[in-house]
C-alpha cells in the first residue's frame, strides 16, 4: 500500500450540551436548515436521507431543552400554516456557527502543531536497543508509575509505564527487567547539556553505519550493553564522532518500553 506523505490534520465537530443532554450540533443545524427551507420536518427528514421518527425526535429533544421553543407548528393562512423555525432558532444556529469558526480555527492551530512535531519526520527504518537491568524504585504517580532501573553496566535509567502494567505483571523491586528504546528517540551529545529528558547513558561509539541519509551510531554503554541512536551525517560531523569516540545518549523515561523477564521454572 503507498503512503500518504499529507499533513496530518485534527478534526473534530461541537456539541452543544444541556443537562447533561445534546442540545445542538452540526446535524441538528442542518435539520432546522431543511426545515425552514421545506417547511416541514418530513421534507426536512427526506432532504437528508433521515427517518421522519429521527428527526422528529431531535425537534422534540431541542424544544424540551431550549429557554424557547425552536420549531413551532402554526396553521391557518393563505399557505395553509406548516412547521416554522423561530426567530431564537436562527439565534441559536448563528451562534452555533460562529463557535464552529472559532473551533474549527482552534482544529487547524493543533493540526499544523501536530504535523510540525511528527508529520515532518523523515522515514527511517526504526531499530531498537534492548537493555537490561534490575528494579531499584517505583514511584506511583496517579496513573503513571516511574521506575527506576540499575543496568548491567551500573548505569541508572528511569521509565514511565502505567500503573495497570505494573500490577498486571507483579512488578516489584529487586525484580529484573528488560528495556527497548528506538534508535529515532536518542540524541546523541559529546557533552552534557540541561535539557527535560531523564536519562543520560555514558559510553564510546562502537559502531557507524549508513542509513538512508542519516546514520545508525553504535553506543557501547558497558557489560555488552548497546544503543543505537538515528543521526543526521551533519551531526555526526558537528559531534565529530569517530569509532571510539565518547558519547552520550540522551532520551525521555516515556521513551523506554519495559518487558518483564519471566523466571524459568526448573
Amino acid at each position: 500500500m503507498e503512503k500518504d506523505n499529507g499533513a496530518f490534520k485534527v478534526n473534530g465537530q461541537i456539541w452543544i450540551q444541556k443537562a447533561n443532554k445534546n442540545f445542538i450540533g452540526h446535524g441538528r443545524v442542518e435539520l432546522l436548515e431543511n426545515i425552514m427551507l421545506h417547511g416541514s420536518i418530513s421534507k426536512a427528514a427526506k432532504a437528508m436521507k433521515m427517518s421522519y421518527k429521527a428527526a422528529w425526535d431531535s425537534v422534540d429533544a431541542m424544544n424540551n431543552l431550549s429557554v424557547k421553543p425552536l420549531v413551532k407548528r402554526v396553521s391557518g393562512g393563505r399557505g395553509g400554516g406548516g412547521t416554522v423555525v423561530t426567530a431564537y432558532a436562527k439565534e441559536v444556529i448563528d451562534t452555533y456557527k460562529e463557535l464552529s469558526t472559532i473551533h474549527n480555527n482552534f482544529l487547524q492551530t493543533l493540526g499544523i502543531s501536530f504535523d510540525e512535531r511528527l508529520g515532518s519526520q523523515s522515514h527511517t527504518n526504526t531499530v531498537f536497543s534492548r537493555l537490561y537491568g534490575k528494579i531499584l524504585n517505583i514511584t506511583y504517580k496517579e496513573e503513571n508509575v516511574e521506575v527506576e532501573i540499575n543496568l548491567d553496566c551500573n548505569q541508572t535509567v528511569t521509565a514511565v509505564t502505567s500503573k495497570l502494567f505494573i500490577e498486571h505483571h507483579q512488578i516489584k523491586i529487586s525484580n529484573k527487567i528488560e528495556m527497548l528504546i528506538e534508535s529515532d528517540d536518542i540524541i546523541l551529545m559529546n557533552e552534557e547539556v540541561a535539557s527535560s529528558a531523564r536519562n543520560y547513558l555514558k559510553g564510546k561509539v562502537a559502531k557507524i553505519e549508513e542509513a538512508y541519509d542519516n546514520v545508525i551510531v553504535t553506543l557501547d554503554i558497558g557489560s555488552n550493553l548497546l544503543l543505537k541512536a538515528h543521526i543526521t551525517t551533519t551531526s555526526l560531523k558537528n559531534l565529530s564522532l569517530r569509532i571510539g569516540t565518547k558519547a552520550t545518549a540522551v532520551f525521555k523515561a516515556f521513551n523506554v518500553t519495559l518487558f518483564p523477564i519471566k523466571i524459568k521454572m526448573s
